[in-house]
């Protein structure tokens, strides 16, 4: 039997690099797609930014009807389910969703739009460039300047340097992530690290029973304990 595609999905303000310590722990035996959410790192800028107009071109790199375990960090777990309601092209068999944020505020709404419209900010050095994205992928103190994950996430222009992300992803409007779970296949595993500012356990219990924490992990789990995001996947594969 052949086995399904692995698709990744990384958050906002990260690029696909993230999962790549991930990936040296998964042993995975079919296809792997590592995705670049559109107006990040090397992919094209677009009009809209919603999670289904992300979730119909992440879902565009599959096969119509290929079976694919969706995998996603914050905004990418919410892409994948909203995949997981298998009205996109791939079938997704299995969900995890790592650090999703779940419970927004009128601030949250408000404080992602004023960073969206302050658009593109130059930096004279890449290294400049770089603090920058780390901190606002909130990898900062959690991965270093070599990580792979800021091999495509910033660019050079005339001789000044930028975040390769288009801000206009940071305007971002919170999603029904209990709709979404009741609609997506089954199974879906929703878990975060124990110091996540943007979910708690709380957070997730209200969608689905059994949240997962990663102790002493904070947002970017993936990077900070693969072997426990391993752990979900190969859990939801074969449940």
């Amino acid at each position: 039997m052949t086995s399904p595609t692995l698709l990744l999905i990384h958050g906002l303000g990260a690029t696909n690099g993230v999962w790549a310590d991930l990936l040296d722990e998964l042993d995975w035996p079919g296809q792997v797609i590592n995705a670049e959410l559109p107006g990040h790192g090397k992919a094209g800028a677009q009009q809209d930014y919603t999670v289904g107009a992300m979730a119909s071109a992440v879902g565009g790199q599959c096969k119509n009807g290929e079976p694919v375990v969706a995998v996603g960090h914050s905004l990418g777990g919410a892409v994948a389910l909203c995949l997981a309601s298998n009205f996109f092209r791939p079938v997704v068999t299995a969900t995890v969703g790592i650090g999703i944020k779940l419970a927004w505020t009128d601030a949250d709404i408000e404080a992602m739009a004023k960073v969206s419209a302050k658009g593109v900010r130059w930096f004279a050095t890449r290294d400049e460039a770089v603090e920058r994205f780390l901190l606002q992928s909130g990898l900062r103190g959690v991965a270093g300047g070599d990580h792979l994950a800021v091999t495509n996430a910033v660019t050079e222009v005339g001789g000044q340097w930028r975040v390769a992300q288009d801000p206009d992803t940071f305007a971002q409007r919170p999603v029904d992530a209990a709709s979404l779970v009741n609609a997506a296949v089954r199974p879906v595993i929703l878990g975060a690290g124990e110091l996540d500012a943007m979910v708690t356990y709380a957070d997730m219990a209200a969608c689905v029973g059994e949240p997962r924490i990663a102790a002493g992990c904070g947002h970017n789990v993936q990077v900070e304990n693969p072997t426990w995001v391993a752990s979900l996947i190969n859990e939801a594969v074969n449940q």
